[in-house]
């Protein structure tokens, strides 16, 4: 005899009556395991690289996770005030008579892009490889930047 494991909602716990109960369930199953459910067997898993975007008073900085990659597989552009960067990550070479027994690893294409203030100078942007990770230094334009002004003591 075998027994399947229910999950444990909590809602369910409740007598109050929800006439919305079934729609949010039939969500919730819909829902779980996207994007992986649609993707299965057919394409390979949506390459979206963990980006980050730090902000001081000189740049902007973007960082980008890109292990095992190498500097001359990755293209950065700017086009119409978009940062875009893109290229071919992971192993995607297959060998006749290999049979993978489980694939976690992602491979394929991808493309990152961001929308940038009118603040930097992206001619005077300057691009980094270290470690697997991608990193773009966006200098601000110095009308940008934050400007002292001196105060003066009256005689």
């Amino acid at each position: 005899m075998t027994k399947s494991l229910t999950r444990w909602e909590p809602r369910d716990e409740l007598d109050l009556v929800d006439p919305f109960r079934t729609i949010e369930q039939m969500m919730d199953e819909l829902w779980r395991g996207w994007p992986r459910r649609f993707w299965q067997d057919t394409t390979r898993a949506f390459l979206r690289p963990a980006m980050d975007v730090i902000e001081n008073d000189k740049n902007l900085t973007v960082r980008i996770d890109l292990p095992g990659m190498k500097p001359e597989d990755v293209n950065i552009e700017v086009q119409d005030d978009t940062l875009i960067v893109s290229g071919e990550m992971g192993d995607t070479i297959e060998k006749e008579g290999d049979r993978y027994h489980y694939r976690e690893r992602s491979y394929g294409s991808f493309q990152r892009s961001l929308r940038l203030p009118g603040t930097v100078d992206a001619d005077k942007a300057d691009a980094s490889f270290e470690n697997g990770v991608l990193t773009i230094v966006l200098p601000k334009r110095p009308e940008a930047q934050p400007k002292q002004i001196k105060v003066k003591a009256q005689k």
